[in-house]
């Protein structure tokens, strides 16, 4: 149709413009755009050795934290000419919490996505997880490059890519703390998940910095959602040891709204009796009232590092190497401040 070879139109479909004449290179486009031509992404992979395509491992896509990641991730792939593969192992769809305590489930549903991704002939595979944990007991393949987001391995040669949870709850404390507020009750997640681990961290790293007595009295561990929420700040409540306690942090903005129900059925406002800050800085944060102050977490940032990671690691076998130096990134979360912390005069 543009009366040139066939290499000519490879070259400039490729982005090997120079290798014809402007004239020829805009009449390949024009002709392009007016039959639609859609190159062949598969026939094009068997002739070449990369085959510009990442295959992505979801543990589920109805978690919140999913979508974002893979948000990041897109973008930037489509930066580099990267096209994506996604597989949704639905282990919480399937399976609800169980399979975290089956390694059989697990692997029911890992395998036989392993195998699609390598007969995708992809040239590298980022594994999301549903929450942080560490992938244990699956000999990922060694012939493809493995990069890790929102979860990690024992395996030395596979990066990863987390939240710096840490910082956070450290962060959420001291926000706290610069308000004025001393006596802080902390409602965590379960007390072996890895997010409550870290954050709890993060706020007796706080406490130590500024020299105030950490009680652990005042800690609650509870489920992640809002009867966990509600649950945990009647018990501070009832047991009394909520009696002079200014300001409660919880690990989720879930927990804070089940917080919240329970402050207001004991009496007292949020965020004027009792001052509270969140963390995940999911849509229901400002829809309460007073709108929550909260802790954001970088999913989209993760899953652009990730992506721009194994991008690398693609097109560069020496980063392969080198792969043991980007173990365990961690990307710091970011407060968010709204209405819920009421500053206290000294």
């Amino acid at each position: 149709m543009c009366g040139v070879s066939v290499s000519t139109v490879s070259n400039v479909l490729n982005g090997k413009s120079n290798k014809a004449s402007d004239d020829v290179a805009a009449r390949i486009k024009e002709t392009v755009e007016r039959v639609g031509y859609k190159p062949n992404y598969l026939a094009k992979s068997l002739r070449a050795v990369n085959t510009k395509t990442i295959g992505v491992i979801v543990e589920d896509l109805i978690v919140f934290s999913s979508a974002s990641m893979i948000e990041g991730l897109m973008n930037c792939c489509e930066e580099h000419g990267y096209n994506v593969v996604i597989e949704n192992m639905r282990l919480n769809g399937r399976w609800h919490g169980q399979w975290m305590r089956d390694q059989r489930l697990y692997m029911q549903a890992l395998r036989p996505v392993l195998v699609k991704m390598n007969s995708l002939n992809t040239d590298g595979i980022i594994y999301i997880g549903g929450h942080e944990h560490e992938i244990v007991g699956v000999d990922f393949p060694g012939n493809i490059p493995i990069v890790m987001a929102y979860s990690y391995t024992n395996d030395m040669k596979i990066p990863t890519f987390r939240l710096n949870d840490e910082y956070g709850g450290c962060e959420a404390v001291k926000y706290l703390m610069r308000m004025g507020h001393k006596k802080i009750a902390v409602l965590g997640g379960e007390f072996d998940n890895t997010h409550t681990i870290n954050r709890m961290m993060g706020v007796q790293k706080a406490f130590f910095e500024a020299k105030e007595l950490f009680n652990p009295n005042l800690v609650v561990y509870c489920s992640w959602n809002y009867e966990g929420g509600y649950d945990g700040m009647k018990k501070l409540i009832d047991d009394g040891a909520a009696d002079d306690v200014t300001a409660v942090f919880c690990m989720s903005d879930a927990i804070a709204a089940g917080a919240y129900e329970a402050i207001k059925r004991a009496g007292k406002m949020p965020g004027e009796d009792i001052s509270v800050v969140g963390y995940d800085n999911q849509e229901i944060a400002s829809y309460l009232y007073p709108k929550l102050t909260t802790i954001a977490l970088p999913l989209e940032e993760i899953g652009y590092q990730a992506a721009e990671q194994i991008i690398n690691m693609c097109e560069n076998t020496e980063q392969n190497e080198r792969a043991i130096e980007q173990k365990n990134t961690k990307i710091p979360c970011k407060l968010i401040e709204r209405a819920s912390v009421k500053r206290i005069e000294k």
